[in-house]
């Protein structure tokens, strides 16, 4: 009843499984090659992955190998990459765009312009990878790169446009240019909900509220979006934003019906809840500083700092590093500290 789990392979096993017959294990057999590419068997390996990211017949197995010499760093491995990017069938095309972004920077003027090439391909795929792509290898220059983005006509391309601007004006501390502000503001009316919310979040990013009925619709779930990242960033400026209208959601959302119908997100609700001033929020994060394990007393911990529940702090300085993680601690006494 228990399996025995399989040692990793050695190069000559990965180069033999190379040859099976199912997709599965070749796939498998790439991951041993990415990770014999830093030992001294690097060359046979890279030019393993190059082998089967050019001939190999299925193209999910091709797709792989190139995302394999991405995370292999696999400079010497460009060529074909760039090969592969050029004229391989679409779905290869796309990791190998990845894998550029992961091996090259802006110095390499060849593949910026294939980036820039591939950014107004027919392939909405490519289009969505050579963003990422110049995220990384383009990273300075992105955020002007991205408006033209904002009106393409695939909603995941126009969705990845806001959620990078998003990035660099948190991360990079960069300015909103003012005009992707009014693209932003524009998509608050996208036809695609995904869209509404990553437009929204990157204004209410630069304190921007304009985005606020779109945030509440997906609080309320009247706005359905698939990434569960999006939403909870959405719960969370929710409280950040002190959005009352939203209250009444939240708490379903942080408490269920009769503690009933848990939320994936209810956490994060809890949080937003507490910033709105809600005392059983509060009650129910404070309760949890003297949870039972050290990870429920952390996770507490985390939720008493980004909810600025200030009743918390003498708490928090008598914490031990057996009671909770003491940089879990040090990171929410800050935020109390400056909470208003």
């Amino acid at each position: 009843m228990f399996g025995i789990r399989s040692l990793p392979r050695t190069l000559e096993a990965a180069l033999r499984d190379m040859r099976h017959a199912k997709n599965e294990t070749r796939i498998s057999a790439l991951r041993d090659l990415a990770r014999l590419a830093e030992t001294d068997a690097r060359e046979r390996a890279l030019a393993a992955l190059c082998e089967v990211m050019i001939s190999d017949a299925d193209l999910h197995v091709r797709a792989a190998a190139a995302l394999a010499l991405g995370d292999a760093r696999a400079t010497e491995s460009r060529d074909a990459l760039l090969d592969a990017a050029r004229s391989a069938p679409v779905q290869v095309r796309e990791m190998a765009l990845a894998a550029l972004g992961e091996i090259v920077d802006a110095r390499d003027e060849v593949v910026v312009q294939l980036l820039e090439e591939a950014r107004n391909d027919a392939a909405p795929e490519l289009r969505f990878q050579a963003l990422i792509a110049q995220n990384r290898v383009c990273h300075a220059t992105l955020l002007e790169r991205l408006i033209d983005a904002t009106r393409d006509a695939d909603a995941e391309v126009r969705q990845i446009a806001y959620r990078l601007a998003e990035e660099h004006v948190v991360a990079d501390g960069a300015p909103l240019p003012e005009p992707l502000r009014q693209r932003a503001r524009a998509a608050l009316r996208d036809d695609v909900a995904s869209v509404r919310l990553a437009a929204a979040i990157l204004l209410a990013r630069v304190g921007d509220a304009s985005g606020a009925e779109v945030i509440c619709a997906v609080v309320k779930k009247e706005d359905r979006v698939a990434s569960l990242e999006d939403e909870q960033a959405a719960l969370e400026l929710a409280g950040e934003l002190q959005l009352t209208e939203a209250r009444a959601a939240l708490s379903r959302r942080a408490f269920g019906f009769f503690g009933l119908f848990r939320d994936p997100l209810s956490w994060h609700a809890r949080v937003a809840l507490a910033r709105l001033g809600d005392e059983q929020a509060k009650t129910a994060i404070l309760r949890g500083l003297s949870a039972f394990t050290r990870d429920a007393r952390t996770i507490a911990v985390a939720a008493a700092g980004r909810a600025r529940i200030r009743e918390a702090r003498p708490i928090l300085r008598r914490m031990t590093p057996a009671q909770a993680d003491p940089e879990t601690v040090r990171e929410a006494l800050a935020a109390l500290e400056t909470a208003p």
